[in-house]
C-alpha cells in the first residue's frame, strides 16, 4: 500500500512544482543559460528565426504557454518562442545609450568613474528608483558602478532589484 502511495504523491507534487512556475508575472526579465533558438512557434519543430550565442542574453518573456515562452529581444526588436529550460533567473542587462553611458561611485552622481559604450553585456547586481548597480568585466578586472536605468535594456524602470 505505502509503495503505491509514494509514486502518486511525487506525481502529485511535481505537478504542482510544473504549474507553480507558471503563476510567476509577464512581462519578466530572464537571462539565457546558453546558446538558444528562437522559434516561430511554440514547439521544437517551428522554424528557427535566430540562433543566440550569448549567455546570459537577457530576453524578455511577454506570454507564458507551459513549457514554451514567447519572448521579445529589446535589443532588436526580434519576438518568437523559447523553451523555458533555456532560462536563468539570473539577471543581466545591455548598455544602450549611444556614443556612452556613465558609470557612477554612487547611485547619486557623485563621481563619474567610467564611460560605457553601447551594447555592452553586464551583471544587475541591484537597481533602487532611478539607478543600477552593474558588474563588468574590463582588462581581467571586475568594475562595480552604478549606471541609470534608462541606460540600460533588461529592466524595468519602477522595478527595485535587492
Amino acid at each position: 500500500m505505502h509503495k503505491i502511495l509514494i509514486p502518486i504523491f511525487l506525481l502529485l507534487f511535481t505537478t504542482y512544482l510544473a504549474n507553480a512556475t507558471n503563476d510567476l508575472p509577464v512581462p519578466r526579465w530572464v537571462s539565457l543559460k546558453g546558446d538558444a533558438n528562437l522559434r516561430k512557434g511554440p514547439h521544437m519543430l517551428a522554424t528557427i528565426i535566430y540562433r543566440y550565442e550569448f549567455p546570459n542574453y537577457p530576453m524578455e518573456i511577454i506570454q507564458d504557454a507551459g513549457d514554451w515562452k514567447k519572448v521579445v529581444d529589446r535589443r532588436d526588436g526580434v519576438t518568437g518562442w523559447m523553451n523555458k529550460i533555456l532560462f536563468s533567473g539570473k539577471r543581466y542587462a545591455i548598455t544602450k545609450t549611444s556614443p556612452h553611458s556613465f558609470g557612477y561611485d554612487k547611485p547619486n552622481k557623485n563621481k563619474i568613474i567610467a564611460k560605457i559604450s553601447s551594447d555592452v553585456h553586464v551583471k544587475l547586481e541591484e537597481c533602487d528608483t532611478v539607478f543600477c548597480k552593474i558588474s563588468l568585466e574590463h582588462q581581467n578586472k571586475n568594475l562595480k558602478l552604478w549606471i541609470e536605468k534608462s541606460n540600460l535594456i533588461g529592466v524595468y524602470m519602477n522595478e527595485i532589484i535587492e
